[in-house]
């Protein structure tokens, strides 16, 4: 099978897959650039500055081709969530930068390339992260109105942006979305107050206290002080723009994480702004007609193609006199079927099903035991890796346990399931791990620079609602080495459970054979995992109840978080199954996994404290 797979005869198929993939990435990468751009009516420039304590703060500046120093215009800064960076908040800079309003779209500090933030009993902490010094930065842009000036959020990006609109009478207007305004805000402060909040959102008790948002909320006696009238409604606008009175309570009918990404709420929130800050009535448009869904399935294609490019490659350097000794054929001599297949792939879904038990136990330990951010400082990395180490460590051992009990009794050796040169013993040759070693990290370099360089020219990086793949700093490229050793041996372990003990009989040809055990290894990884979003989101969607909240929300916040793991783990299924069927080993497809999941926890992660 193997051999057939290395045939001459497939080397134009496979130079033209690389292209083809290649041709795929720079058209989806100009795309979105053209899109963010609106084709030429808007200029996207990256700008860096500091804040108070020194810390650089790095964003996306919209400029409107109609404001200039001669015709300045409002300007909003956007401030992100929690656990996302300024792609984050794209939508909505695109859509009011196309109806002449400049934004600055920050990373927030400890995100994206912005610094890393002080502890928080530090006199250098900023509690705006970054927000403050970035509203001094747009007022001081030369064609920028500062008497036309806003804020704008989400999630723990409004609170920063809600914090600085109270404590500063200069901001003219104010969007939250995905947070809710606290007992100082008055009738007038902050002023022209906008509030967005999903009808399902996750966090309702954390930050509007109530268990029926619909209901509740406009009847609490924040909204009472805020809006002081007898029975307000969603949706209706009250107050004076004139006097700062203005306020709006806005529903759309989603989730937390998608109210950056609805076109009724970004549309609320252009309408909103245009009407506090007035800009030029020649550059508006119908906020219905939106474009930055087009950017973003650009960046997701560019993503996919990009990781895509990696196998005809793989397939490429393999071919060559120096790498070609890592070819072996996949022996058939071993395969999983029938009742040992369903009790191991059941096995691997307990082991899965840990994820919110052991995430809980390392916080617990942080808060209760001994503090982990000062060596590990991505919170949320480390619940992510400490579950994906633990579980794989485990299935390590049970198939070790179940290779001696079971497999080697039958005459299965570890060279049949992909672990070892030798039949009877773990052993791999120091050329054979060192030219294995340079192909990964030669393949990673590849895509790295491949994202890093289109990034450069077009300010754009791979992404879907989540985050996944952007250029390093020199800090997060030391993230990346710190977590990537936890990542390999995890991904060792799922490659030996996946090509080792539940490997599928093969099929008639290479390629039947790849999509069959692929599309196997994707719903092996993601099936016992989805079902976490199944329990929380049928009975928040049917019965309007949310059962994984958790301390602050933390339960919540990894639940939502699934949504992204899911598409890693079935790209890296992808990947690994295709190394596999190249090496006849697990080391290659693991290697090169455990280096682009590293820099993805690396680039899209937050660098800061747990806000629970």
């Amino acid at each position: 099978m193997t051999t057939s797979l290395f045939s001459p005869q497939h080397r134009r198929k496979m130079l033209w897959a690389w292209g083809l993939c290649l041709l795929v990435l720079v058209m989806a990468s100009v795309l979105a650039s053209l899109v963010q751009r609106d084709f030429g009516r808007v200029a996207v420039r990256n700008v860096t500055y500091t804040n108070a304590s020194g810390i650089r703060i790095r964003a996306k500046l919209f400029q409107p081709k109609g404001v200039t120093e001669q015709s300045p215009g409002p300007g909003v800064v956007y401030i992100h969530g929690y656990q996302n960076n300024r792609e984050t908040a794209d939508p909505y800079a695109i859509e009011l930068a196309r109806r002449g309003i400049v934004v600055l779209n920050i990373d927030a500090i400890g995100r994206g390339n912005s610094g890393e933030p002080a502890a928080p009993d530090s006199p250098d902490f900023d509690p705006t992260y970054g927000g403050t010094a970035s509203l001094a930065y747009l007022k001081a842009l030369p064609f920028v109105d500062e008497a036309r000036v806003g804020m704008m959020g989400h999630s723990l990006g409004a609170e920063m942006a809600y914090t600085v609109a109270l404590n500063d009478p200069s901001v003219q207007a104010l969007s939250i979305s995905g947070f809710a305004y606290g007992e100082e805000a008055t009738p007038t402060q902050p002023k022209n107050m906008l509030m967005i909040f999903a009808r399902w959102d996750e966090y309702r008790a954390r930050m509007t206290g109530t268990r029926d948002f619909v209901t509740e909320w406009m009847s609490t006696p924040r909204t009472q002080r805020v809006i002081p009238v007898a029975d307000p409604q969603l949706g209706v606008t009250y107050g004076d723009f004139a006097d700062g009175s203005a306020r709006r309570v806005y529903m759309p009918h989603t989730i937390h994480v998608m109210t950056s990404f609805h076109p009724g709420a970004i549309a609320e929130a252009a309408t909103w702004m245009r009407q506090a800050l007035k800009p030029a009535p020649d550059l508006w448009r119908d906020p219905a007609r939106q474009i930055w869904q087009v950017k973003e399935t650009a960046t997701f294609v560019a993503m996919l193609a990009g990781l895509l490019s990696l196998l005809p490659l793989s397939w490429l350097l393999l071919t060559t006199r120096f790498f070609s000794p890592l070819q072996a054929t996949v022996t058939g001599r071993y395969h999983c079927t029938g009742r040992p297949f369903r009790r191991a792939v059941l096995v691997n879904s307990l082991l899965k099903w840990l994820y919110i038990p052991l995430i809980m136990v390392l916080f617990a330990i942080h808060i209760y035991v001994i503090p982990i951010d000062g060596l590990f400082p991505m919170m949320m990395v480390n619940g992510l890796v400490w579950w994906f180490l633990v579980i794989n460590l485990i299935g390590l051992w049970l198939f070790r346990r179940w290779y001696r009990r079971q497999a080697a009794p039958q005459g299965v050796t570890l060279d049949d399931l992909g672990v070892s040169a030798l039949p009877d013993r773990l052993h791999l040759a120091g050329s054979y791990l060192g030219k294995t070693a340079l192909l990964g990290v030669l393949l990673f370099v590849v895509l790295y620079v491949l994202q890093a360089g289109l990034e450069a020219l077009f300010i754009v990086d791979w992404r879907c609602i989540f985050p996944y793949l952007s250029d390093l700093t020199p800090y997060r490229v030391g993230m990346l080495a710190l977590y990537f050793p936890f990542m390999l041996v995890g991904f060792l372990g799922t490659g030996a459970f996946l090509h080792g003990m539940v490997r599928r009989p093969p099929q008639a040809t290479w390629w039947r054979t790849f999509v069959h055990w692929t599309g196997t290894n994707i719903l092996i990884q993601i099936v016992p995992l989805a079902l976490f979003i199944v329990l929380q989101y049928a009975p928040l969607l049917l019965f309007d109840v949310i059962p994984l909240v958790g301390p602050g929300g933390v339960m919540a916040t990894f639940v939502m978080t699934l949504f992204q793991l899911l598409m890693v783990l079935a790209l890296t299924a992808l990947i690994s199954t295709w190394c596999y069927l190249l090496t006849g080993k697990i080391y290659l497809g693991a290697l090169v996994n455990a280096l682009w999941v590293a820099w993805l926890l690396a680039s899209s992660q937050v660098i800061a404290p747990i806000p629970v």
